[in-house]
């Protein structure tokens, strides 16, 4: 546990997972976060995974040892009062009240309206303690028809409606989730940004600030493909399916056999070198006397359309890998940089050396589930040396409480004299800041600049979250190295192709334009209100260039291989003596150190790495069913801003006292941020010893649970793809899902409402083919938003799942005005996703989509007042450009 966030109080009245995911983000960095449960506890407590033995739901004596609360709850205090029935006892009432005066934040996750219904509303915790955060995470937000009319979510839900879901799975079945519950988590990752930027401003200003998180929003505009989809929609009109079974291909892309296991295999068209260097090492794929090799039949410029090149690869390939097992294929394909991953199991991380060298699973003693193997921190701190561990000021966790373990002790803090001006550390609170040091409200990042220097989505989210709350982000973009998979498959894509490129390289009305990468649909969903240098570092001029940058900025973001950045001059130790104010957050997939630091490859390969592939897709088939997904993209992007707002927040300081005034270098491993949102896997394998496995659309926790088929909607005769989904959260759920379907049911077919065998999870979960059975019967003879609807009336979490233009259609979207309208000079304005969140602050920019080198004279001129001698060495070495260009100087 490190210190970063000491001194800050937060109420978590939530339960569950997206809200209680918020609160351990601050719990684990240093805040005091008071976790309110009711009496039978936070629900998290009877989920599972429980291995592979039966589900022991309802057993109060495992209340303790749910993985999964183990895992969110690290470093909280437990207290008890029920306060989510709707008439709370007046005790229960005046100890939240009481709670609440003190804290700082508020986590919250009722329906919208409940707190207002029993006297814990916004504005009453204002009047209880001015200057507080209230944080509302929902399904839909706190508005709009389906939050009106009580409309519930669940995980599934929240994916299907606002995630690609409709685009994730192969285009013969129907469509599947993500790995466990990782939307769910997502989500409370991704309250966690405006949640700390809200603190900032409070602590500044004393206004207090209520935050909006629909999970509906939040997904919609993920960077998980979904965003880059919707602009796919808006500029071609066409939704985007799901795709074929993995496709063989000269350049291979997919899950293929090793001795014992399976390995992601992820070969750019570039990168094939990589991989002909790899199989010919091994003396695969050479002449056979004839002079027809891999190696000679890639050097052909015509290698990609080579009909017989597929078979040849796959032929050496299959040889190659089945001389190797899943825990050595990595590192014989990374010798040479070529993206080749284990899909592993959780349990196959536990002792794998890599995380082992970082230490990054850590023993814990809890007083009832024995040794816990906890996970290590989402990212690390270092002041000056990144090899020095003194500098990660960070401590062993504290266990996750038991139910009530803090009762007593909270209480009697709360009696304490001077309590309510104080927060748990003790420190100042924002109500006693004097008048004269109170700013007026701002955005948090307002005055902050931001030196980007990321690649395709994970570190450009980032900065686009820095960039909403008012950093001045400038990209530096080398004109002389076209960043592939950053602003497209290639610099100038033929328009006549152009089609078949995928809705992850999209242009409007699929022409690339005159300068197609600032046109493309991948690099513009996260590109707003981003200026744009260009800059070629790697001469004398760039580099000494780059560090005059460096001396006006406040923060510098990277997420490109680990060698890149001391490449350019700037290794932690050179931007420290450069400004030793500025903050440097990299982005590595591995992290700093470990064996596999210098790995390289796409988010989909470090997902297969590090378990949560494994977790995915159909239980019934084999991973040539997994088409990629990007969750480690969104995940690192919310946690990366979260950790930069933190550490700006200790070196300014956030309460008019001043900071430490020194940056600090952030290491920020995607791999063990993103493994956070499937900790309880880890947990109950290191206790179990269990090798779990995919479950399709079904939930460890939650029976039935599916996507069921639907009947084609007479207003759009030509889909005949429609699909629902139906999550059943309890036992009330299933009964009134079971009388909806007996209501309906074929004459002779029996009750399942009386159905005994149905009355509990365990009993649902044994015969949950035999349920889903009955529900694809009934889900057949309604369109989606049929199901939708009547589910939802009924009480029961279910939802469409929505295409693009679904999506853009829905009326939750239109009442909340969610897309908005964006775009460039080059590309046109168009209806862009909206945000993922709101709130009753000042204002967030929208700007339009950065252009390659449009912030030139600004930046050079203005910012770093450059004369003209100075401009002109800049022009005439080249490093001044609209345009990507040749080593020649020429556009490409």
């Amino acid at each position: 546990m490190s210190r970063l966030l000491a001194g800050i109080r937060v109420l978590e009245l939530a339960t569950g997972i997206s809200g209680p995911y918020l609160g351990k983000l601050f719990a684990d960095h240093g805040a005091d976060v008071i976790k309110v449960e009711p009496l039978g506890g936070d629900p998290a407590r009877r989920h599972g995974p429980w291995g592979d033995a039966d589900a022991r739901v309802g057993s109060t004596g495992n209340w303790e040892h749910s993985p999964l609360f183990l895992h969110l709850n690290t470093n909280k205090r437990s207290v008890v009062a029920d306060i989510g029935t709707a008439e709370p006892s007046a005790a229960d009432l005046g100890f939240i009240r009481s709670l609440a005066a003190t804290s700082d934040i508020v986590i919250e996750a009722f329906p919208p309206g409940h707190l207002d219904r029993i006297g814990l509303g916004y504005e009453t915790l204002c009047s209880l303690r001015p200057g507080i955060v209230l944080t509302s995470i929902t399904p839909f937000g706190q508005s709009g028809p389906y939050a009106q009319a009580g409309y519930r979510g669940s995980d599934i839900v929240t994916y299907a409606m606002g995630g690609p879901m409709w685009g994730t799975g192969i285009d013969e079945r129907e469509p599947v989730k993500l790995s466990g519950d990782v939307t769910s988590y997502q989500v409370g990752n991704l309250a966690a940004v405006p949640t700390l930027a809200a603190y900032q401003m409070s602590q500044r200003s004393g206004r207090s600030f209520h935050i909006d998180v629909s999970a509906f929003e939040a997904q919609a505009g993920t960077i998980d493909r979904r965003a880059s989809y919707l602009l796919y929609e808006a500029w071609t009109g066409t939704d985007v399916g799901r795709d074929a079974r993995q496709p063989q291909r000269a350049s291979p892309v997919g899950f293929y056999p090793t001795a014992d296991g399976w390995a992601l295999v992820f070969t750019l068209p570039s990168w094939a070198p990589r991989m002909v260097q790899t199989l010919t090492s091994a003396g695969l794929g050479g002449d056979s006397g004839d002079g027809d090799s891999l190696a000679e039949r890639f050097a052909s410029p015509a290698w990609l359309a080579d009909p017989d090149l597929p078979d040849m690869v796959e032929t050496a390939l299959f040889v190659w890998l089945a001389g190797h097992t899943q825990s050595t294929v990595g590192a014989a394909a990374q010798v040479n940089k070529w993206g080749v991953t284990p899909l592993n199991a959780p349990a196959d991380l536990l002792d794998d050396p890599h995380f082992a060298a970082r230490g990054f699973f850590v023993p814990v003693e809890h007083p009832a589930a024995g040794t816990v193997r906890q996970l290590g921190a989402p990212f690390r701190l270092h002041s000056v040396n990144p090899r020095d561990a003194s500098d990660q000021a960070s401590t062993t966790p504290r266990h996750a409480p038991l139910l009530g373990e803090h009762d007593a002790e909270v209480r009697a803090g709360l009696a304490a004299p001077g309590v309510a001006a104080t927060s748990g550390a003790g420190n100042p609170r924002s109500p006693d800041i004097a008048p004269a040091r109170r700013e007026s409200t701002r955005l948090p990042l307002s005055g902050i600049r931001v030196l980007d220097l990321t690649v395709v989505w994970a570190g450009p989210a980032c900065t686009m979250y820095l960039g909403d709350l008012g950093a001045e982000v400038i990209r530096v973009d080398n004109p002389y190295v076209f960043p592939t998979a950053t602003r497209g498959l290639m610099p100038r894509p033929p328009r006549e192709i152009n089609p078949e490129l995928g809705p992850l390289s999209g242009y409007p009305d699929h022409d690339p334009g005159r300068r197609p990468w600032n046109r493309q649909n991948l690099f513009s969903a996260h590109a707003r209100g981003k200026l744009s240098c260009t800059l070629d570092p790697r001469t004398e001029l760039g580099r000494s260039t780059l560090h005059r940058l460096v001396q006006q900025t406040d923060v510098i973001v990277e997420n490109n291989s680990l060698g890149v950045l001391p490449k350019l001059g700037l290794d932690w130790d050179t931007v420290h003596a450069v400004n030793p104010r500025t903050i440097v957050l990299r982005m590595p997939p591995m992290g700093l150190a470990g064996p596999y630091s210098d790995w390289v490859g796409f988010g989909a390969n470090f997902e297969a790495l590090c378990g949560l592939t494994g977790l995915r897709g159909y239980a019934d088939d084999d991973p040539t069913s997994l088409t990629s997904v990007f969750h480690m993209d969104p995940a690192s992007a919310a946690t990366a801003a979260f950790a930069v707002l933190a550490v700006l927040g200790r070196r300014d300081g956030i309460d008019g006292s001043g900071g430490t005034g020194v940056g600090e270098l952030i290491e920020f491993s995607q791999s063990e941020n993103v493994m956070q949102h499937i900790g309880e896997y880890f947990i109950d394998a290191a206790a179990s010893g269990t090798r779990h496995r995919p479950l399709g659309n079904r939930s460890v926790a939650r029976a039935p649970q599916g996507c069921y088929r639907c009947a084609t909607d007479p207003a759009r005769p030509g889909h005949n793809d429609e699909w629902a989904v139906i999550a059943c959260e309890d036992d009330a759920d299933w009964a009134a899902l079971a009388g909806l379907l007996d209501r309906n049911r074929p004459d002779g077919t029996p009750m399942m409402g009386d159905d005994e065998r149905l009355a509990t999870l365990a009993g649902r979960q044994a015969h949950h083919d035999e349920i889903d059975e009955r529900i694809s019967a009934w889900t057949q003879q309604r369109t989606s938003a049929e199901v939708f609807h009547q589910c939802q009336q009924a009480g029961v979490p279910a939802g469409p799942v929505l295409r693009e233009s679904q999506l853009r259609a829905d009326p939750q979207m239109g009442d909340r005005c969610w897309f908005r309208q964006n775009g460039s000079v080059e590309q046109g304005w168009h209806s862009f996703p909206g945000r993922q969140w709101r709130w009753d602050g000042p204002e967030m920019p929208w700007r339009p989509i950065g252009i390659l080198g449009d912030a030139n004279e600004y930046v050079y001129r203005e910012l770093l007042g450059l004369d003209d001698a100075e401009w002109q060495a800049l022009c005439d070495e080249g490093h001044i450009s609209r345009d990507y260009l040749n080593p020649d100087g020429t556009s490409m």
